[in-house]
């Protein structure tokens, strides 16, 4: 039950701008002690709802992004911008943090070797949050939620959402799917995580069991690194402008419904301004064991309403019993570039995979695309498309690849696809972080073939982007980046080389940003004209 309590926050105090520490347990703890490890408060859940944080919101409302400004709330409270949350195991309850716009990351966390448990997250109008290491499932309350169990929500009438960060968590409806009943599946299932709002980063998550995996809805979005396995709708939706989907696993999708499920899905029915995405370095799987119950045929990458605008994809690794391998209806601008999409089962329906290009549903055609160095079952392509290589049957797969059958689609020794891309307009490194290229060419795919020695720089070149969203400046450092003989370069969305102001400074480059819209700024710091190091900058206009 929640209890509504008003306390004296003046036994709390703590020096201005020093940045402290809070024990919460839902156990032992008490409102009334000073939030110590010794002494700890009770639940997250109790502490919000008992205005402890000060923090902002907006007035006058309704939210009105002239006349509305933000106004302190909870003066006084002992929680402040800079402070950390630690969060002990036990059950943490259905957290509603509304209308808490901070001046800096207030952090929210799992104590170490500890398993803190929430209801639900719901972040409705609040900025400058951060969520790490928590587990997030109404299952262990008994229950099963029918809504969202993270929901970062910009409000209509209460204001936006932004700067929220979810890391590390762990996000399921149940456990146990596998052994789920359809109806099971319908009674218990809900959404993962859903953003409604601006600048979010979403990050090395698990987010299993679950219906709709990762929404994203808004500009400036970042989902990396992520897992979403075991779904029943879509893995990710990508909603908005300037967004990056990179280096997520999305695999085994049951089929409950009548809903055609998708790896990513995006669409523009004129609500959101999809443009400037990219989507690089994903691995879609319909499924990781053909025996999976309640197995059906997933869709790759759909974008079936466009216009889609200045969009990347690049990278990818798709393995998906359907046609829909990537699928754009109304792009423009667009280039797919070193994908890997073949479907397990091409010889039998849905399916074989295709990489598509195509007008949009109401007959405008398609402008400007790229497809190139890709690997798929097939090709439609309204657009410019070359050095791809089109495998029609599995029995090819065993040619090219390490072990289609157990999905592995690196490139073996003797494959007509090594060596064969254009090297122009290939990502500086591949699926698993490997520069190109790593023999007399780049090679066709998501894959580079493997030599002796290849080079991971993410593993051996440690890089820092300061701060990442920007607005008017950042600095990259990195290792590399001393050496006179090291250079920068950034391109767009659209792979055309931009020039920022940039400056050297002690260990890296100093970025500013002169004229340039807000949105995604792939970057490659490089040796006599070899990668290093790529990244991509998030420019922001707030």
């Amino acid at each position: 039950m929640r209890h509504w309590l008003a306390i004296t926050f003046t036994v709390y105090m703590t020096l201005p701008g020093i940045a402290a520490t809070f024990y919460l347990d839902p156990v032992n703890g008490n409102l009334n002690n000073p939030g110590t490890m010794a002494a700890p408060w009770p639940s997250l859940e109790e502490v919000i709802l008992a205005n402890m944080v000060e923090t902002q919101e907006y007035a006058p409302l309704p939210y009105d992004p002239v006349n509305s400004k933000l106004i302190p709330k909870n003066e006084g409270a002992p929680v402040q911008a800079g402070d950390t949350l630690i969060l002990l195991s036990g059950l943490h309850g259905a957290v509603e943090i509304d209308r808490h716009i901070n001046t800096g990351y207030i952090t929210i966390m799992a104590g170490a070797d500890h398993t803190p448990i929430l209801e639900s997250l719901h972040l409705r109008s609040s900025g400058y949050w951060r969520i790490e290491g928590v587990e997030i499932s109404s299952e262990p309350y008994g229950d099963y939620t029918d809504n969202h169990l993270v929901f970062i929500e910009s409000h209509s009438w209460r204001g936006p959402a932004d700067h929220v960060e979810i890391r590390n968590c762990l996000i399921r409806s149940g456990e146990d799917a596998w052994n789920w009943s359809q109806q099971e599946w319908l009674d218990r299932v809900t959404n993962g995580i859903i953003v409604t709002g601006d600048h979010v980063l979403i990050e090395d998550n698990l987010v299993t069991n679950i219906y709709m995996g990762i929404s994203l809805v808004g500009d400036s979005l970042v989902a990396r690194n992520n897992q979403v396995i075991n779904f029943a709708g879509d893995g990710m939706r990508a909603l908005g402008a300037h967004q990056l989907i990179e280096g997520n696993l999305i695999k085994n999708c049951f089929d409950i419904d009548d809903n055609h499920d998708d790896g990513i899905q995006s669409f523009n029915l004129g609500t959101y301004d999809v443009q400037d995405v990219i989507i690089r370095g994903n691995t879609i799987l319909n499924y990781d064991d053909p025996n999976q119950p309640l197995l059906g045929p997933l869709q790759g990458i759909g974008c079936f309403d466009g216009p889609f605008t200045n969009w990347v994809i690049e990278n990818n690794v798709i393995s998906v019993d359907h046609w829909h391998g990537i699928s754009l209806y109304g792009a423009f601008n667009c280039r797919i570039i070193n994908n890997t999409v073949l479907d397990p089962t091409p010889e039998i329906t849905p399916g074989p995979s295709w990489i598509l290009v195509t007008d949009h549903k109401d007959g405008t055609p398609s402008e400007g695309c790229e497809v190139k160095n890709n690997i798929a079952n097939t090709f439609a392509v309204d657009g410019e498309q070359s050095h791809n290589l089109t495998l029609n049957n599995t029995s090819a797969y065993g040619l090219h690849f390490e072990n289609p059958l157990t999905f592995d689609f690196h490139l073996q020794a003797g494959s007509s696809a090594i060596d064969q891309a254009d090297a122009t307009v290939a990502p500086p490194i591949d699926h698993d972080g490997t520069l190109r290229p790593q023999g007399a060419g780049v090679d066709i795919g998501a894959y580079e073939y493997q030599i002796l020695n290849a080079l991971t720089p993410s593993a051996s070149i440690p890089l820092s982007i300061t701060p990442n969203p920007w607005m008017d400046q950042t600095v990259i450092h990195c290792e590399a980046c001393s050496d006179p003989d090291v250079s920068i370069r950034i391109t767009n969305a659209s792979g055309q080389i931009v020039s920022f102001p940039i400056t050297r400074v002690e260990g890296g480059f100093l970025i500013q940003r002169a004229q340039y819209p807000a949105g995604p700024y792939p970057f490659t710091i490089q040796a006599e004209d070899k990668p290093v190091y790529t990244g991509v900058l998030i420019l922001t206009d707030s």
